[in-house]
């Protein structure tokens, strides 16, 4: 228990030094640029930027109790500012090594906004409206329905008889403070349109409080599949409390798969693991060998597993079709490059040898509700028997498609 506590504080100074560091940079620049202020002035946005340091902790914190009005706006306020406060920084670093190169170039004398007699307000500027255009994109994209993907996936040893067999998958939905009960309602309407066989959900139904689950429950409960509901729990999923998460998902009629197998429609063995941050809180970690036996070389079979490891060995292994999430595609642009150095199954869809694997970009938001270069998106599955129903042509679409 001691280490753990180590661990934590560790993590809060190395996230308080990251942030406090981005959030001075911000005001520097922004007290160069715009000012100068008045004393009175001055204060109050060193408290705003010393109250941005600490905001985020705080909003862990509160949302780890029930929403409140007060609560509410708080964490929306905190979340918007992050954003704001990303592409702030992001932006900023971008002009001045824009105007660095026009200075040793010689070309700043052509580089409007930064000719006049003051460049560094006529940056602030520029940043500060770039910054409000993406922000508002990017908070409109976040709330917008997620689209629908649309795949053709060839599952090794499926009967022809359930050919064209519908799978829905949902990802990364965060019920919590953000997920508003309109966009989730939307969400099950575009569902049940599709008249799927089976939806699947792999992971983080929940965000932080598994009682968060409570109002959107009537919600969920109306997803409609012909082989029901199966979910596998994400890290999130364990954060919120991974029991209490189980049982209100369950009097939604939504069955999680814990490091076990179900055969649905008498033919399809569907899989499901447990996130690995399962381990980390009191839990094992469950080996995939554990789970997947070698029938997973002669039959139909589809994993449910958060996030995208392991895929090679899944692949040796005989899984024929893999769906995960977690990643959220990055979220905010450029966000996706830096998640492909530790998840580099990213997003969207891969092949290795007759296994196939799609990550979910997901379907709600984490952090700020925004997205900008990685829409949400649910991904509507339509497996192909590959003999002979489908042959080498139809498998070149098919995986076009995915791609």
């Amino acid at each position: 228990m001691r280490r753990r506590w180590w661990q934590f504080l560790v993590v809060l100074f190395l996230l308080l030094s990251i942030v406090g560091g981005v959030h001075y940079y911000l005001y520097s620049h922004l007290v160069a640029g715009f000012g100068p202020f008045s004393s009175t002035t001055l204060g109050l946005i060193r408290a705003l930027f010393a109250l941005g340091v600490v905001s985020f902790p705080v909003l862990r914190l509160l949302a780890r109790n029930h929403l409140s009005r007060p609560s509410v706006l708080f964490d929306w306020a905190v979340v918007v500012w992050l954003g704001l406060v990303f592409y702030s920084f992001l932006l900023g670093l971008s002009v001045q090594v824009v105007a660095s190169v026009g200075r040793m170039t010689g070309l700043l004398a052509l580089a409007s906004p930064f000719t006049g007699s003051s460049p560094e307000r006529s940056a602030a500027f520029l940043v500060a409206g770039l910054t409000t255009l993406l922000a508002t994109v990017g908070f409109l994209r976040g709330q917008a329905t997620p689209r629908v993907v649309n795949l053709e996936v060839p599952l090794a040893h499926l009967p022809p008889s359930l050919d064209g067999f519908s799978v829905v998958q949902l990802s990364d939905v965060h019920v919590g403070t953000f997920a508003r009960p309109s966009r989730l309602r939307r969400i099950v309407e575009t569902v049940n349109g599709l008249a799927p066989d089976l939806v699947v959900i792999t992971g983080d139904l929940a965000d932080e409080e598994a009682s968060h689950l409570a109002p959107v429950e009537p919600i969920l409960g109306s997803l409609q599949s012909r082989h029901g509901v199966l979910a596998v729990p994400g890290n999130h999923d364990f954060f919120a409390g991974i029991d209490e998460v189980v049982r209100r998902a369950s009097s939604c009629g939504i069955r999680f798969l814990r490091n076990e197998k179900v055969v649905v429609a008498d033919a399809i063995d569907v899989y499901g693991l447990d996130d690995p941050m399962g381990a980390r809180m009191g839990g094992s970690r469950v080996p995939f060998e554990h789970v997947i036996g070698p029938e997973a070389h002669e039959r139909p079979t589809i994993l449910l597993y958060h996030q995208p490891l392991g895929y090679p060995k899944l692949a040796e292994m005989g899984v024929g079709l893999v769906l995960s999430g977690h990643t959220h595609g990055g979220q905010l642009w450029p966000l996706g490059y830096l998640s492909r150095l530790f998840y580099p199954y990213n997003a969207g869809f891969f092949r290795i040898g007759r296994s196939h694997f799609y990550v979910s970009r997901g379907t709600g938001t984490w952090g700020p509700p925004m997205r900008f270069g990685a829409p949400s998106e649910i991904v509507n599955i339509r497996l192909r028997s590959p003999a002979p129903v489908l042959g080498t042509a139809s498998l070149r679409r098919a995986v076009a498609v995915g791609e």
